[in-house]
C-alpha cells in the first residue's frame, strides 16, 4: 500500500494538494505527514504510526511499526464524527469479525482488534506491499487476458473462502483487489475491504438489522442487479460484481456507467453489456472467456455461476486452453503454448486440450445464454430446470407430500418466467397443479385460483392468435401491381381459413366477440374475392358471425345472414347435408328466441323432419329435436313438446361423449 501523499480534512476527509493549508469547505486546519497528531506516536501502547495510507468514507487507515515484534502493519481507524454512531461502530465491528475470521493467502489478514484507551476503535491488518488492480487498469488501460486469468482465479479463491463462512462482502471491485509480487515474479492476490460485508442470515438479529432489505449498499459500478434494488442478497451477488470486475480488467471499461449513480444502477438491472469483442476488439479475449464473463453478468442470479468455485473450474479450463501466464507480467516464454520451464505436448496432445476445454466453455455459455428459438425462447438451462421441478412436484402428488409438491410447482412456475413459450409450460405446470389441491383437503380457493389462471392463459394466448391473423390479413389484403403475386396472396388466404374458422371459434368460446367479428368480417371479404358469394365456407362463415352477433344482441343482420348461408347450404346440399339441416334450425332458432312463432315453426318442423331423414344425424337430430320442443311448449302444446324431449334424452344417452 502506498502512502497517502495529499493532505486531507480531518472533518470531511476530502483531500488536498500540499501546497492547501484549510479545508476550503469547512476551514478546517488540514492534515499531513508533518501534523497529523497520531503520527510518530504510539497508538493502543504497542503500535508506533509512521504515515497515512488511505482514507475511506468510515474510516483511515495508517501505516505503523509494532514496538515489541517489529512487524509492519496498517491501522484501521474509525473516523471521529462516527466514533458515537452506534450503526457504524457496529459495522466497523462486524468488518473486523469477518475478516479475522478468514485465514486464506488470498485474503488480507486481521491480527488484532479493540479500542484503544484514548477511546478509537481500531483494527490491525497486513500491510501490504503492492497496487491495487484500479491503478493497474488506469495505468496501463487494461490487463492481458493471460494475466488476468491467473488473478481472477485467486479472486475466486479468496471468495470462496469467504462464502464458505457465511461471508458476502458486497463491495468487490478494482481497488479491493491488491497484488503483491511473489518470489517468483507471478501475482498473488488479497481481497481487501470488508467494510460493508454482510455476514448471512444465520449470523443473527443485530447483523440482519444493521444489512435490513431496502438498504443499499455498495460500488454502483459494480452492484449486482439484486443488490441495486435493494434486495436480499447473497454470494451470487458477489459472482456479479466479479464478473463486472473481470470485464474491466480485459475491456478496459466496466461494462454499465451512467451519468450518475441511479443511471449506472438502472442500467444494471434493465441493460446488457456489449460483447467485450465489441467493446475493446484488439483485446484478443479468447470466446470462452468472454462467455464465462458474460454468465458471472446474468440479471437473473439462478443462471450465474453459483459459487466462486464452478467459476474457477471453467477458467481453469480457459487457462489451459489459451496457455494462461503463470506469474504477473506475461513474457514471451509464460506466454507460449507451452509454457515456461515445463515439458513441451505433444501438438496432437495439445489440440485435444484445447478442444475438449473449448467445448466444455461453449456448453457452459450455451446453457447459460443461449435464448432459444424464436417461438421457445428461454434458455436450456431453464428449461431443463424447469422439466425437473415439474417431475418431482408431480411425483410428490403421488406419494401424497402435498407441501414438497407445491415447494416444487412453485420453482417450476419461477422458471416458466423466463421462458417465451406463449406460456405453454406455465399451462402444463397449473394444470398438473389441479391434481394436488383436488386431492390436497381444504385447499378449495387454491383450486380456483389455479383455474382462473388457467383461463386467463387460454384467453391471452387466444388474443395472440387473433393478433397474429389480423396481420397476416393485412398482408392479403395489401395492392399488388403484379397479377400473379396477387394470386398466390389469395390461394395462400384461402389456405388458412380453417384457422380463421378455429381460432374464431376460440374467441366466440372466450365471450371475444368484438374481435371474433373483426376477424369474421375481415375473412369473408377475402374469401368473397376468391370464390364469390356462391360458396360452402361462406356459408359457414357467416352462420359464425350470426351466432356473434346473436351473444353481442346485434339481430338486424343475423336473419339477412342465415338465409343467405341457408340457400348456399341448401344448393350444394348433397356435399354438406348436415350443416344445410342445422343451418335451417338455427334460422328457425332465431325466430322462435325473438318470439316469431309463425316463421319458427315451419322452419324447425322442416328441420325435424330433414334432420330423421340424415345417415349420421345424431348430433344434428339432437338440436332439432330441443329447438321443436321449446316451440310446442312455448305455444301450448306441452304433451308433444315433453314427448319430444323424452326422445331427445334418449338419443342424448346414445351419444358418446368426447374425451378432451
Amino acid at each position: 500500500m502506498a502512502e497517502l501523499e495529499k493532505k486531507y480534512c480531518p472533518s470531511c476527509y476530502r483531500q488536498f494538494d500540499d501546497d492547501i493549508v484549510k479545508c476550503p469547505h469547512d476551514r478546517a486546519e488540514l492534515r499531513g505527514r508533518h501534523n497529523d497528531p497520531l503520527i510518530g506516536n504510539l497508538f493502543a501502547e504497542r503500535y508506533l504510526i509512521e504515515s497515512v495510507l488511505g482514507l475511506g468514507g468510515m474510516s483511515i487507515v495508517y501505516k505503523a511499526q509494532h514496538s515489541l515484534m517489529n512487524r509492519t502493519v496498517a491501522i484501521k481507524m474509525l473516523h471521529q464524527k462516527l466514533k458515537d454512531d452506534s450503526m457504524a461502530l457496529e459495522r466497523f465491528r462486524l468488518e473486523a469479525q469477518a475478516a479475522s475470521s478468514l485465514n486464506h493467502q488470498n485474503v488480507i489478514t486481521v491480527y488484532d482488534f479493540g479500542i484503544s484507551p484514548t477511546g478509537e476503535p481500531f483494527f490491525v491488518m497486513d500491510c501490504l506491499s503492492g497496487e491495487s488492480l484500479e491503478k493497474i487498469i488506469d495505468r496501463d488501460g487494461r490487463i492481458e487476458f493471460r494475466r488476468a486469468i491467473n488473478i481472477f482465479k485467486q479472486v475466486c479463491d479468496g471468495l470462496e473462502e469467504a462464502h464458505k463462512k457465511g461471508i458476502v462482502h458486497r463491495d468487490l471491485k478494482p481497488a479491493n483487489v491488491i497484488l503483491m509480487r511473489r518470489d517468483d515474479g507471478g501475482d498473488l492476490v488479497k481481497l481487501v475491504d470488508f467494510g460493508i460485508a454482510k455476514l448471512l442470515p444465520q449470523a443473527g438479529k443485530v447483523q440482519q438489522q444493521l444489512t435490513r432489505t431496502g438498504e443499499v449498499f455498495g460500488s454502483p459500478i459494480y452492484m449486482s442487479p439484486e443488490q441495486c434494488l435493494g434486495r436480499e442478497l447473497d454470494t451470487r451477488s458477489d459472482i456479479y460484481a466479479l464478473g463486472c470486475l473481470m470485464y474491466e480488467a480485459v475491456a478496459g471499461e466496466p461494462p454499465f456507467i451512467g451519468d450518475s449513480f441511479l443511471e449506472t444502477m438502472n442500467m444494471h438491472v434493465d441493460n446488457h453489456p456489449k460483447l467485450i469483442s465489441e467493446k475493446a476488439p484488439d483485446s484478443e479475449v479468447p470466446a470462452e472467456l468472454e462467455a464465462a464473463i458474460l454468465c458471472c453478468l446474468q440479471k437473473d442470479p439462478d443462471i450465474r455461476f453459483q459459487t466462486a468455485g464452478e467459476l474457477k473450474e471453467v477458467l481453469s479450463s480457459v487457462a489451459s486452453a489459451v496457455g494462461s501466464a503463470s506469474g504477473g507480467t506475461a513474457s514471451r516464454s509464460d506466454t507460449h503454448p507451452y509454457g515456461k520451464g515445463k515439458q513441451k505436448r505433444a501438438p496432437v496432445e495439445m489440440i485435444v486440450v484445447s478442444m475438449v476445454a473449448s467445448i466444455l466453455l461453449v456448453m457452459v455459455a450455451f446453457v447459460a445464454l443461449w435464448p432459444g428459438a424464436a417461438d421457445d425462447r428461454g434458455a436450456p438451462l431453464d428449461k431443463l430446470l424447469w422439466s425437473i421441478y415439474l417431475s418431482e412436484a408431480e411425483d410428490d402428488v403421488k406419494k401424497g407430500k402435498y407441501e414438497s409438491a407445491e415447494s416444487n410447482f412453485a420453482k417450476a412456475e419461477e422458471r416458466c418466467k423466463r421462458i417465451g413459450d406463449r406460456n405453454q409450460r406455465l399451462q402444463t405446470t397449473l394444470r398438473s397443479k389441479t391434481v394436488l389441491y383436488e386431492k390436497w383437503e381444504g385447499h378449495a380457493e387454491d383450486l380456483e385460483k389455479v383455474n382462473n389462471q388457467i383461463a386467463a392463459i387460454d384467453t391471452e394466448r387466444v388474443k395472440q392468435e387473433y393478433f397474429e391473423l389480423m396481420k397476416l390479413m393485412d398482408t392479403f389484403e395489401s395492392k399488388d401491381h403484379s397479377a400473379v403475386s396477387q394470386s398466390s396472396k389469395m390461394l395462400k388466404a384461402e389456405a388458412e381459413i380453417p384457422k380463421f374458422v378455429s381460432v374464431s371459434s376460440k374467441l366466440y368460446s372466450k365471450g371475444l366477440w368484438l374481435e371474433q367479428e373483426q376477424l369474421l368480417k375481415r375473412c369473408l371479404a377475402i374469401e368473397r374475392k376468391l370464390v364469390g358469394d356462391d360458396n360452402l365456407i361462406i356459408a359457414k362463415l357467416e352462420t359464425r358471425l350470426a351466432e356473434c352477433f346473436v351473444a353481442q344482441r346485434k339481430f338486424l343482420q343475423v336473419r339477412q345472414l342465415l338465409s343467405h348461408a341457408l340457400s348456399v347450404f341448401e344448393k350444394h346440399g348433397g356435399d354438406d347435408p348436415n350443416s344445410a339441416v342445422a343451418a335451417l334450425n338455427k334460422l328457425g332458432q332465431f325466430d322462435l328466441d325473438r318470439n316469431d312463432f309463425k316463421r319458427a315453426e315451419p322452419e324447425l318442423a322442416r328441420a325435424l323432419e330433414r334432420a330423421r331423414k340424415l345417415s349420421k344425424k345424431d348430433n344434428v337430430l339432437l338440436l332439432c329435436l330441443r329447438s321443436y320442443a321449446d316451440l310446442l311448449q312455448l305455444t301450448n302444446r306441452v304433451p308433444a313438446g315433453d314427448e319430444l324431449d323424452r326422445e331427445a334424452d334418449l338419443l342424448e344417452k346414445k351419444i358418446p361423449v368426447a374425451v378432451p
